[in-house]
C-alpha cells in the first residue's frame, strides 16, 4: 500500500473508535471529494482550536468564554447534571425537558485507558459546588453517568465526594436507560423517563 496512503490512515486511527479498516474508508472516501471540499475540511481542521473552546464554567462547545446554557439567566442554578461527556449533554438538550446546568467531566473513570480521578474534572466540580452553595441553600447534584462499568465507578466516586455535603441533594438518572449504552445514542423518551423518574 501506497506509504502516504498509510500515514494518513494512522492519522485517522488516532481518532477514538476509529480502526485500520474504518481508517482507510476514510482516506478512500476523501479522495473521491472534490479539491475545494478537501481544502474547507483541511481548513476547518486547522482553525479548530482557535474557533471552538470549552465553556469555563461546565466545559461545554463554546465559541467564547461562557456557552449558551451557562449565559442563559433562565437556566435553574440550582440543579448541576454531571455528565461523562459534551455529547451526552447535546442529547439531554434536545429533550427540552431539563432546565439546570451542566457539568462535563470530560470521559469516566478507566483506569486502564488513562482516564484517573486527575485528569477528569473532579476538582472543577468541587469549586462549583462550593460556589453554588454560597448562592443557594438546597443544591440537587444529579450523577448522569452511563449505565456501564467505567460509569458506575465514576457515579460512586462523585458519590463520595459529596455525600456527607450539607445543602446537595444527590440524585442519579432513573434506570430507564439500559445497561452497557451511551446517553448519545438513547432515544429522547427514555431520555425523559430517565429525567422523570431520577432518583
Amino acid at each position: 500500500m501506497n506509504p502516504k496512503f498509510k500515514s494518513i490512515a494512522k492519522l485517522f486511527q488516532k481518532l477514538p473508535g476509529v480502526g485500520p479498516r474504518q481508517a482507510a474508508r476514510f482516506v478512500l472516501a476523501l479522495l473521491n471529494k472534490d479539491e475545494s471540499e478537501l481544502k474547507a475540511l483541511g481548513q476547518a481542521i486547522a482553525t479548530l482550536k482557535r474557533e471552538i473552546r470549552f465553556c469555563g464554567e461546565c466545559f461545554n462547545i463554546s465559541e467564547n468564554g461562557s456557552c449558551h446554557v451557562c449565559s442563559d439567566p433562565k437556566r435553574d442554578r440550582k440543579k448541576l447534571l454531571v455528565l461523562e461527556k459534551v455529547t451526552d449533554l447535546d442529547s439531554i438538550e434536545k429533550t427540552g425537558l431539563y432546565k439546570g446546568l451542566y457539568h462535563v467531566l470530560g470521559g469516566a473513570i478507566d483506569p486502564l485507558d488513562g482516564l484517573t480521578p486527575e485528569v477528569l474534572r473532579f476538582k472543577e466540580l468541587a469549586r462549583r459546588i462550593e460556589t453554588m452553595n454560597k448562592e443557594h441553600e438546597n443544591i440537587e447534584l444529579i450523577i448522569a453517568t452511563n449505565p456501564n462499568t467505567a460509569g458506575e465507578t465514576t457515579s460512586l466516586y462523585i458519590k463520595e465526594m459529596f455525600q456527607n455535603k450539607t445543602g446537595v441533594v444527590l440524585t442519579r438518572l432513573g434506570r430507564g436507560l439500559a445497561s452497557g449504552s451511551h446517553l448519545e445514542y438513547v432515544d429522547e423518551v427514555t431520555l425523559k423517563n430517565a429525567l422523570d423518574y431520577r432518583k
